[in-house]
């Protein structure tokens, strides 16, 4: 699959694709340069059940057919998708979809994709005009770009929390430490495509978000500080979202 192909193959499904922005984040943020849109499919009748957070889709029967770091100026700009004749075949009759994710890590940057795959997925949100594909020849590969379903506009916003893999393993604390008057904790067993924090409190009971814990990216061994506040705390790593 290839993004802002000049020339389409004999039968290749061809699909023009543009948002009229501007498009949010779940933080009601405009959407960052360079970041991802996803074309994807799912069964007839069927909906996109979504992500997970290392960039699969969370249905069995879904499928990612690409993604790309397309965002400019708030918004997707006028982009054309290719899917190989021999894809789109086999995948015919299905419901296909636009998604716009958002990947950002703890600095705010989109982490972007490797191989039309995103590397992380913080939250999601369907582009709710829909789009249509067409087979085509080279020949008329331009008129069949045109073939978008136009909607109603509606705000586009990475709403939904991507999922976690169902065998991923939790994170564990190795170390503990007290420097100038922070909380240090040694963390070991994290991914690269979550970003962590803490949740603290006097009692298992009382524990919630540490809004004094730093955010960190995942990636094997990491460290996370928290502001010192009582002499008795319990903590527990957890997904920062």
């Amino acid at each position: 699959m290839t993004v802002a192909s000049v020339h389409a193959g004999i039968d290749d499904a061809i699909l023009r694709f543009s948002t009229p922005g501007p498009d949010h984040y779940a933080d009601n943020r405009l959407v960052a340069d360079g970041e991802c849109y996803a074309l994807v499919w799912s069964p007839a009748g069927e909906s996109f059940a979504g992500f997970n957070a290392d960039g699969t889709p969370a249905g069995e029967s879904d499928r990612l057919i690409l993604a790309a770091p397309l965002a400019k100026g708030g918004k997707c700009p006028e982009t054309i998708f290719q899917v190989p004749a021999a894809t789109y075949a086999e995948l015919s009759g299905g419901e296909w979809a636009v998604c716009l994710i958002d990947t950002r890590d703890a600095r705010g940057v989109p982490a972007g994709v490797a191989g039309g795959v995103p590397k992380r997925i913080n939250r999601w949100g369907v582009v709710e005009s829909g789009v249509t594909l067409e087979s085509a020849t080279a020949a008329t590969a331009q008129a069949a770009a045109a073939t978008v379903r136009k909607g109603p506009r509606r705000r586009i916003r990475t709403g939904t929390v991507s999922a976690v893999p169902a065998d991923l393993e939790s994170p564990k604390i190795t170390a503990i430490d007290f420097v100038d008057g922070k909380v240090v904790l040694e963390v070991d067993g994290t991914v690269p495509y979550l970003t962590y924090t803490i949740s603290s409190g006097k009692t298992l009971q009382e524990m919630q978000a540490d809004t004094s814990a730093e955010v960190v990216d995942g990636g094997g061994a990491i460290e996370i500080k928290a502001g010192e506040k009582d002499r008795c705390r319990f903590f527990k790593v957890i997904r920062a979202e």
